[in-house]
């Protein structure tokens, strides 16, 4: 009697077990504990379940910025332009406005020419028209030396800027 009892309980169990194994689904070929995948720290396992993760649907909506800024880029994080060519070409065309000094202003029979003193430590005379990295010279007068720059900020929607040099510092000082 006594193992008709333990037959009794032990046969309801034993058929429970029997039938949840029966329904578990078979690991997924990709899944940690099915045979042939790789160990689960592989980090080419890990982006290809992230890849598949976020790819999106067919047919589901993809935003495309069309050239405007990211909404959820904060803007008080500085922002890096791309200013093309890492390396800067020799000589004055390799030069910053702010990092040219006035020197001296000479006329000519064309015209006014400007000295230029570059970070070199070499004199460049320059006319109207000649280029710099960032600007080019736009006018000069027996004082002043007018440059266009070029702005580089992304953020700005002004794109160039006037930017005057005279000859004698406390003038501009003033401006």
């Amino acid at each position: 009697m006594r193992w008709s009892r333990t037959l009794l309980f032990l046969l309801p169990a034993l058929a429970m077990a029997t039938l949840a194994a029966a329904q578990a689904p078979a690991p997924s070929p990709g899944a940690p504990g099915a045979e042939g995948s790789p160990p689960p720290g592989n980090p080419d396992t890990i982006k290809s379940i992230l890849n598949q993760e976020f790819e999106a649907a067919p047919g589901a909506y993809r935003y495309d910025p069309q050239g405007r800024r990211d909404p959820f880029v904060s803007l008080l994080k500085p922002v890096s332009a791309d200013t093309g060519p890492k390396t800067r070409p020799p000589g004055l065309k390799g030069f910053l406005i702010q990092e040219v000094a006035l020197k001296g202003i000479v006329k000519t029979h064309r015209g006014f020419t400007a000295m230029l003193l570059g970070t070199d430590g070499k004199s460049y005379f320059v006319s109207v028209g000649d280029r710099l990295f960032d600007g080019v010279i736009t006018a000069i007068d027996a004082a002043t030396v007018t440059f266009r720059q070029e702005v580089t900020d992304p953020l700005s929607t002004v794109k160039s800027r006037d930017v005057k040099k005279t000859l004698y510092p406390s003038e501009e000082a003033r401006q």
